[in-house]
């Protein structure tokens, strides 16, 4: 059974090289990568990874921590890295309530993108933090490929998202909530990713996440659902599937 890993930040490991994290990772039946940007700074890096393993397809967008000082031209850019790699998303992007209280300023860079997304008939990575009224106002405009990566919301919340179509992408940041197997009992499973986000969101304290790691996420998550393995990793290969179009 082979892994997916719908959202990683590879041009972000301090610790360890590229090439180790991908060939450990493919050893361990990662088959694929959504290797997602938050700057601009970081769209050559991420381009150029996909270029090296084709295993990797880059996620360009501006994540909502990072939208001051943008170039005044940077989504006519974003549009040119968009049109010249066809098997690019769009993202990281979205709304933070918890790190910038200037909402329409994080509204008027993601609503671009959106736009990017459907033009291009791209998947969307969305950041969502405290955001809920935020995206339930912009439900109707997001394209359906559409995931909400890193939930550890409110099964309410979980619900809402995948009702609207929406995927959900789940690492092992949802492993350290109390209810964690109150949401996972109750999300639909057949709207969910696996993430490492990594190098962040890791499993062991002081270390970075590797995306070898994600059949242990796998395995957790199945436990506290009631699931058996083999069924739950049956429904992420459809997944995979149906986000990726093959």
């Amino acid at each position: 059974m082979y892994y997916f890993d719908s959202h990683i930040h590879l041009q972000d490991y301090k610790t360890q090289e590229v090439k180790n994290v991908v060939n450990n990772a493919i050893k361990n039946n990662i088959s694929r990568f959504i290797n997602a940007s938050a700057h601009p700074n970081d769209w050559g890096k991420v381009k150029n990874l996909s270029l090296q393993y084709p295993q990797i397809i880059p996620a360009f967008g501006i994540h909502p921590w990072y939208i001051d000082n943008l170039d005044n031209n940077w989504i006519d850019k974003l549009e040119i890295l968009i049109q010249n790699n066809p098997q690019a998303m769009i993202g990281e992007c979205g709304i933070d309530r918890l790190k910038n209280n200037n909402i329409n300023a994080q509204i008027n860079v993601l609503l671009p993108q959106i736009d990017l997304a459907i033009k291009y008939n791209r998947p969307l990575i969305i950041h969502a933090v405290k955001a809920n009224h935020e995206f339930e106002n912009l439900f109707s405009i997001l394209p359906k490929k559409t995931v909400f990566h890193s939930f550890t919301g409110s099964v309410e919340w979980g619900k809402s998202i995948q009702k609207h179509g929406f995927f959900i992408g789940i690492n092992f940041s949802i492993l350290r909530k109390k209810n964690a197997a109150e949401i996972l009992r109750n999300i639909s499973f057949g709207k969910i990713l696996l993430e490492t986000d990594g190098p962040y969101q890791n499993n062991i304290k002081d270390e970075e996440t590797l995306p070898q790691n994600l059949p242990l996420l796998a395995e957790e998550i199945a436990n506290l659902s009631g699931m058996e393995l083999i069924d739950f990793l049956n429904i992420l290969n459809q997944n995979q599937q149906k986000f990726l179009g093959e």
